[in-house]
């Protein structure tokens, strides 16, 4: 054998490797099959979301339902039409960013709920186990 052929490498190939699909996690699947825990789960998401509604919907009932006393107390025509026409749509506005906002929160922690919990024990992509 000369020096050229030992020094040659040979490459050894087997059959392509199967990628194996991601494990289904477990909230998500008992979310999916509607059980006793995944019914628990979509609950909770549900009864966030209702609170953050009716806050919403009693701090609106306050700030407008104590219009009519403040228009009542100024007894000014000029004022109560710069109120209705101005003031009011701040803390509307600020009351619908601020429910969007919790919405959006609820939601976020509800996927990250469903999404952190593999089914074999193994964290999932991108995330170290705690």
């Amino acid at each position: 054998m000369s020096a050229e052929q030992a020094a040659r490498r040979e490459r050894v190939t087997g059959e392509p490797r199967r990628v194996r699909p991601l494990p289904r996690h477990r909230a998500q699947s008992e979310i999916d099959e509607q059980t006793a825990l995944g019914g628990a789960y979509v609950r909770s998401l549900m009864r966030g979301q209702l609170r953050a509604a009716l806050t919403g919907f009693a701090v609106l009932a306050l700030t407008v339902g104590t219009l009519p006393l403040a228009f009542r107390a100024l007894d000014d025509d000029a004022v109560t039409w710069c109120v209705l026409g101005f003031a009011v749509y701040g803390p509307l506005a600020l009351i619908a960013w601020w429910y969007v906002r919790t919405a959006e929160r609820n939601e976020r922690d509800f996927a990250r709920l469903v999404a952190d919990r593999p089914t074999d024990g193994r964290p999932t992509q991108g995330r170290r186990a705690e």
